[in-house]
């Protein structure tokens, strides 16, 4: 029930009122249901497409993600393991940051054909309220915020796991 209010926009205290529990209650269970999902594993021959803070693979669901501020550490951080795993194709915008971090061989930069990311955008910052701006239900804390996006992204994992329970 805490993952199908987050994903669907009610913040902490929101839950707590739903489930009539406390809220330190609402946001240990988020960290505990966040710790038992794994990030996806990335094929050697599927094509990735980077922005900012999130890649996709081919069928546009999310692999990897970060948070943090729009720096090439950042970026280095969600790069490097997309690299080591052995994808041949990184599709990005033409940010220059992209191209101190993605060999020329595999990277593919293009202004055009982002549209489904900037479609993903909306529809995260439409579905969890703490990413749109001007918001009172914002994360006070940074782990909070991965915790929520990593049940956002990866909420249909997390159904394949409590089925094999």
């Amino acid at each position: 029930m805490v993952q199908s209010l987050t994903c669907e926009s009610v913040g902490m205290r929101g839950i707590s009122r739903v489930l009539e529990v406390a809220a330190n209650t609402v946001m240990e269970k988020i960290r505990s249901i966040a710790s038992t999902i794994e990030r996806p594993i990335v094929g050697k021959d599927q094509p990735c497409f980077g922005w900012v803070a999130y890649a996709l693979d081919q069928k546009k669901d999310v692999i990897d993600f970060v948070v943090g501020k729009r720096t090439v550490a950042t970026l280095r951080e969600l790069i490097i393991p997309l690299l080591s795993s052995g994808v041949k194709k990184i599709k990005t915008d033409r940010l220059t940051h992209y191209l101190r971090l993605i060999p020329k061989d595999r990277h593919h930069r293009s202004a055009h054909g982002i549209n489904h990311i900037e479609r993903k955008n909306l529809t995260l910052r439409t579905h969890l309220k703490r990413l749109s701006r001007r918001t009172v239900c914002f994360s006070r804390k940074l782990t909070m915020l991965e915790n929520c996006l990593r049940i956002y992204f990866w909420r249909s994992s997390l159904k394949l796991l409590l089925k094999k329970l």
